[in-house]
């Protein structure tokens, strides 16, 4: 398994912003792009993607405002959506799955709802519908005094979590970078709550590809009430997976257990897609 530092990031641009992201397998295998949750960047899926590269060509991305992409003047659920097209038309020629955590899951409903010519499948983990408790949008970035305060502060949110410790040093790492006024979160504090639930139900509603949920038997965030939530809106069924002993952040929590899931379930609406 080749661990995600190991594989260089190739940036594209779309107009004033720069997108990140990095591939892992093959090219011509079928490809599913994975998306972040916010205030998170792609590293998320630094531990689930590789395991996913002997099967699948797996994209995994910085949305605009998160790890190493670019700032936004102003986000929106549209604008992310369109990234998550143009890396899809970028790395591959046919319809592909995007698999997409927390707020990833409606970026993905975004793309799909915007680009369905695009998207054969989505797979939404542990993401929370209806949407509600969202922070604010106007924190500024907090500054630090040194990388090493700054990492000693980090903390998920929500915070329970059974993930590797030095995994989430890692992330951490990944997310700080260095200004001249002192050391703050690559995250752009703007980019928080740029969703309503009646711009989410009109995206899924128009979304025709086949849909599934996963989400932690121990979530606080996702669970049946969002599953149900999804299904209302969509006004079908979806097929769904519950990844034992995983809180809110499946794919840290249980990285092995998490793959096997996103594998077992994108065969599942691959066998719902075919004619």
């Amino acid at each position: 398994m080749t661990p995600a530092a190991d594989i260089a990031k190739t940036r594209l641009q779309l107009g004033p912003v720069s997108i990140a992201y990095r591939r892992y397998g093959r090219s011509d295998a079928p490809t599913v792009l994975m998306l972040h949750g916010g205030a998170a960047h792609s590293g998320w899926w630094g531990e689930v993607a590789p395991r996913l590269a002997s099967t699948h060509q797996v994209v995994v991305s910085d949305l605009s405002g998160h790890g190493d992409s670019t700032h936004r003047t102003a986000y929106s659920a549209e604008a992310w959506g369109a990234e998550a097209a143009a890396v899809l038309e970028a790395t591959t020629d046919r319809p592909a799955a995007i698999v997409g955590h927390s707020m990833g899951g409606l970026v993905a409903a975004a793309a799909a709802a915007r680009s369905p010519q695009l998207v054969a499948a989505l797979v939404l983990v542990d993401t929370r519908l209806p949407l509600r408790g969202l922070p604010a949008p106007t924190k500024p970035a907090r500054l630090f005094g040194s990388d090493s305060e700054a990492l000693d502060r980090f903390r998920l949110l929500p915070e329970r979590t059974n993930a590797d410790a030095q995994l989430l040093r890692r992330l951490a790492r990944d997310g700080l970078l260095e200004t001249p006024d002192g050391w703050r979160w690559k995250f752009d504090p703007a980019a928080r709550r740029r969703f309503t639930n009646d711009g989410v139900q009109r995206d899924l509603g128009r979304v025709e590809c086949p849909v599934a949920y996963m989400y932690g038997a121990k979530s606080d965030m996702g669970g049946p009430e969002s599953r149900r939530q999804l299904e209302q809106w969509l006004g079908r069924p979806v097929a769904a997976a519950v990844v034992p002993e995983a809180f809110h952040h499946v794919p840290l929590d249980q990285p092995t257990a998490c793959a096997t899931a996103v594998r077992s379930l994108l065969g599942e609406l691959e066998g719902e897609s075919a004619p």
